[in-house]
């Protein structure tokens, strides 16, 4: 199993409001294509792919949509409105969620009542995890652990003292190269690597 975590910092947690983020400031569309990338290729759908999507911008508490691949997680197409709905209706779905609360949506599609220092707490238990950065050791130069989580922001970088601190407790960090790419490339690039080693 591989796993992606996408830090949204304007991300809405209102359904009414999502689409409106499309090409403005907040760049919904990174989510959108960072989705679509995890999950499809020319011969199918990756199963062995589980993504977080997490939404910061919230009047009360951010909101965190986990798809899981191998859970039956149905993706009406290829193609940016395709995940728009989909985040669409789930915020719309979960309305009446509570903060710390989990719900299941659909198959496959899970919606948390709260977002990334409690997700990542949660994870770095059982899970080797992984902070994409420039200054981090190159992923060829390491050995992958099975089952690693891959932490990566929209277009927003993450904040300083979110890194420090996640580096005070053991998280690593690693590199595709010099070159700043979207988080949609790196996940390409991530997979591909993987797909290599087999992993």
């Amino acid at each position: 199993m591989r796993t992606f975590i996408l830090r949204a910092r304007k991300g809405t947690t209102r359904w009414d409001l999502v689409r409106s983020q499309l090409g403005a400031k907040e760049h919904c569309e990174v989510v959108a294509h960072s989705v679509i990338n995890a999950f499809f290729i020319a011969s199918g759908f990756r199963v062995d792919v589980e993504f977080y999507i997490i939404l910061d911008s919230s009047e009360d508490f951010p909101r965190t949509i986990k798809l899981s691949g191998g859970e039956g997680l149905s993706i009406s197409g290829f193609h940016e409105e395709a995940v728009i709905q989909l985040i669409e209706k789930t915020l719309k779905d979960s309305r009446g969620l509570h903060k710390d609360q989990i719900l299941v949506v659909a198959p496959g599609i899970q919606i948390y009542g709260f977002g990334f220092e409690r997700l990542i707490s949660k994870l770095i238990q059982t899970r080797t995890l992984y902070l994409l950065d420039r200054q981090g050791e190159s992923i060829r130069q390491i050995k992958l652990e099975l089952d690693p989580v891959f932490i990566l922001s929209d277009h927003l970088a993450m904040p300083k003292k979110t890194i420090s601190g996640l580096k005070r407790n053991g998280l690593k960090t690693i590199s595709l190269g010099k070159q700043m790419l979207f988080a949609s490339q790196c996940i390409v690039l991530i997979n591909h690597e993987m797909d290599l080693a087999q992993i």
